[in-house]
């Protein structure tokens, strides 16, 4: 019995928040089980379809998933970038569900040096694996849209819960959001720095707290 692991990830770019990397493991011939709940690409899903479909995949497979929170995110990026942070959530994933094949979405031009990343970040023997990553396979692979479910799910709870921790909904978190730079300005000028979950390694943050010391210093 093959053993196949999609994997995707969500909230790779945002200011505000961790970042999720979700793994779906399952029987390689039991996939059609995910075509049949309407498993695709998370983000074509609207919230109340994908959290439906969520709620059942934990019946078919084995779900995985590794949450790099704000403040980890800072501290890896003083080695490494949040292209080699994904890439070491992805080797952690593979890991621990131990699948004989991987199928992930390749976002970067060359699959084989990409490949070779995250085995060199891998602990375990990989050399029975096979992987295959390609543009696209979110859409073309079910077990692959599982996974961006899973990753997608978390994060979306994830926000939710911010929202309701600081009393704001500031959307998404994306430096593209306006209500999460309004949230931040604001957060800054009542308390003099940047919420506890923002990633300060991001050029969004040090403007934002560069601005508003420039304009403390123009009351004066």
């Amino acid at each position: 019995m093959v053993k196949v692991l999609g994997i995707d990830e969500a909230g790779r770019g945002p200011v505000l928040g961790s970042m999720f990397i979700g793994g779906f493991l399952i029987d390689e011939d039991e996939t059609s089980k995910l075509e049949d709940i309407g498993a695709k690409d998370s983000k074509k899903l609207s919230d109340r379809k994908r959290e439906n479909i969520r709620g059942k995949l934990d019946s078919i497979g084995d779900i995985y998933l590794e949450k790099f929170t704000a403040s980890s995110i800072d501290r890896m990026m003083d080695v490494m970038s949040i292209n080699d942070i994904e890439l070491k959530g992805f080797a952690d994933v593979i890991d621990r569900a131990e699948p004989d094949k991987v199928i992930m979405d390749l976002p970067e031009p060359d699959a084989e040096k990409f490949i070779g990343k995250i085995k060199d970040l891998m602990d375990t023997d990989h050399n029975q694996v096979e992987f295959v990553a390609e543009h696209g396979a979110d859409d073309e692979y079910p077990v692959v849209s599982a996974a961006s479910i899973v990753a997608k799910s978390a994060r979306e709870s994830h926000v939710e819960d911010l929202h309701s921790k600081y009393g704001y909904d500031f959307a998404s978190g994306y430096p593209h959001d306006k209500p999460t730079i309004e949230f931040i300005e604001k957060y800054i000028e009542q308390e003099g720095e940047l919420p506890s979950e923002t990633r300060k390694s991001w050029s969004t943050a040090q403007r934002l707290m560069k601005q508003s010391s420039q304009n403390t210093l123009g009351d004066f």
